[in-house]
């Protein structure tokens, strides 16, 4: 059973603002031009979020999808993503904690693998 949810934009834009300015881990490869941020505590980044949509007014809660914020708010972390080569941005919420752990792992690992054949 899949216990992560890909998260949309707006949601997506929103979690990567907060990500980049206090991610609990991040990962980078030495180009920095792919990123990733684990965020923990889906309750506390939703709550977080609602102050700050409260606040910003820049999205408007019924942008936000019903499933998505649902699986925010009961994701145990969620790990947001940066590939300026593709200019895209994802984020996933984990349900989990050991495949949330395991995701984490493998986005670091995959990070060393990318500055390791650039590098050499």
């Amino acid at each position: 059973m899949d216990t992560s949810h890909e998260l949309a934009p707006p949601l997506t834009d929103l979690l990567y603002a907060m990500a980049e300015e206090g991610a609990d881990a991040e990962t980078t490869n030495l180009q920095e031009d792919v990123w990733a941020g684990l965020l923990r505590d889906g309750a506390d980044v939703t709550r977080r979020l609602t102050e700050q949509i409260d606040v910003n007014r820049a999205v408007a809660r019924d942008e936000i999808d019903a499933e998505d914020w649902a699986a925010l708010g009961d994701a145990f972390g969620i790990i947001v993503r940066r590939d300026n080569r593709r200019n895209k941005v994802t984020a996933r919420a984990f349900a989990d904690e050991e495949d949330l752990l395991a995701e984490w792992e493998a986005t670091i690992s995959a990070t060393v693998e990318l500055c390791t054949r650039i590098t050499g």
